[in-house]
C-alpha cells in the first residue's frame, strides 16, 4: 500500500537565539510549533500575546503587553517578566527561554532589551545593538522606546536612533 503524502504544510520555526542556550526571540507561529521548541530544549515561554499553546509541555508566564499601551501599565509588568526570565536562569542550568509577541517584531525585542538591561547591565545601546543584530527585522514601537530610554542610565542613545 502506497504511503499518502501530508497535504498539511509544515509550520515555519522562525526563531533568533540572543544568548546561547538561553534565550530565544520569535513570534507567536514560533510557539506553536512544538517540535521546533523540543529541538531547542525550550522550558520556559515568556508569552506576550495570544494563547499558551502546550500549558502541560512548557512554564508559561503570560504577560499580556500591548503595542501603545501606557508607559504605566507597561511598566508595571517588566519587574515581574525580569523575575520570571531570571528565575528560570537560576533554577537550572540546562533551561532555556522563548519571547514571543504576535510577529516577534516589537514587544519581543523590547523584553528581551529590558532584560538585557537589566540583568546583564547592558546600555541601551549596546542591548539594541545586540538584539538587532541577531533578529534584524525589529521595529520597536514609539511608547517602548520612549520607556527604553527612561530605563536606560547611560543616556546612551536616542529616540531617533531606535525608531529607525
Amino acid at each position: 500500500m502506497a504511503r499518502q503524502q501530508s497535504k498539511l504544510p509544515i509550520k515555519s520555526f522562525e526563531y533568533s537565539e540572543l544568548i546561547e542556550n538561553f534565550l530565544y526571540l520569535g513570534s507567536s507561529q514560533t510557539s506553536k510549533n512544538l517540535d521546533g521548541l523540543h529541538s531547542l530544549k525550550i522550558t520556559h515561554i515568556v508569552n506576550l500575546a495570544g494563547k499558551c499553546h502546550y500549558p502541560s509541555e512548557f512554564t508559561y508566564g503570560t504577560f499580556h503587553i500591548e503595542d501603545g499601551l501606557s508607559k504605566t501599565k507597561c511598566e508595571k509588568n517588566l519587574p515581574l517578566i525580569v523575575q520570571f526570565i531570571e528565575q528560570a536562569r537560576q533554577e537550572k542550568s540546562s533551561n532555556r527561554v522563548l519571547i514571543h509577541c504576535r510577529a516577534g517584531m516589537s514587544r519581543t525585542p523590547f523584553i528581551a532589551i529590558v532584560y538585557l538591561m537589566h540583568s546583564m547591565n547592558m546600555t541601551l545601546m549596546d542591548a539594541f545593538n545586540l538584539v538587532k543584530k541577531c533578529r534584524p527585522q525589529i521595529r520597536i514601537h514609539e511608547e517602548h522606546c520612549k520607556v527604553l530610554l527612561d530605563l536606560d542610565k547611560s543616556n546612551s542613545c536616542t529616540l531617533e536612533f531606535l525608531m529607525n
